[in-house]
């Protein structure tokens, strides 16, 4: 395999499966903590796990919370973020390639002031989670991180439709 094959492989990786794994590790974080945490307040009643079952409790919060960001990151990749679009059925086929701009647009300015945000939220964190006593700094790390993500797949996602468009308008001309 070639350096330019492997190349083009990690890419692939990087562009279709990064979210999806993060999603199954953190959905099966989530499950686990919750199922231990459940069975532990329930079922078995051992003081010593009693302890560990408010560790495991922090981490499926922190892990759900970071689930729905990456999800949302996701789905703008696949197209699937909030918009509303009944309203370009009424508009002229050649501008309905154009209609849903202004509205990514916003997003996409929306998408850098979150950023600004959570970058500054991140910076001014000193404190420290009650149970697993992480940096809280991790923890936000993933509103600047998101949105980032979210902000590439945003304009990744218009791109490719602008080359569907492109190749679309190809065919017909052709």
């Amino acid at each position: 395999m070639g350096f330019i094959q492997g190349s083009k492989k990690i890419i692939y990786f990087l562009d279709q499966k990064v979210e999806e794994i993060a999603i199954i590790v953190l959905g099966a974080l989530l499950v686990s903590s919750l199922f231990f945490a459940v069975l532990v307040r329930y079922v078995i009643h051992i003081p010593s796990l009693s302890m560990a079952s408010h560790w495991v409790e922090e981490a499926a919060q922190y892990s759900f919370i970071w689930l729905l960001y990456i999800g949302a990151s996701l789905a703008t990749r696949n197209g699937g973020h909030f918009r509303v679009t009944a309203q370009f059925g009424l508009l002229p086929k050649k501008a309905r390639r154009f209609a849903s701009l202004p509205g990514d647009l916003a997003w996409l300015i929306f998408n850098l002031f979150i950023i600004k945000l959570g970058v500054d939220l991140c910076r001014s964190s000193a404190e420290n989670s009650l149970s697993l006593e992480l940096p809280m700094k991790l923890v936000y790390a993933i509103i600047p991180l998101s949105f980032s993500l979210i902000l590439f797949r945003l304009i990744q996602f218009n791109y490719r439709q602008w080359k569907k468009h492109q190749a679309a308008e190809g065919r017909h001309h052709g």
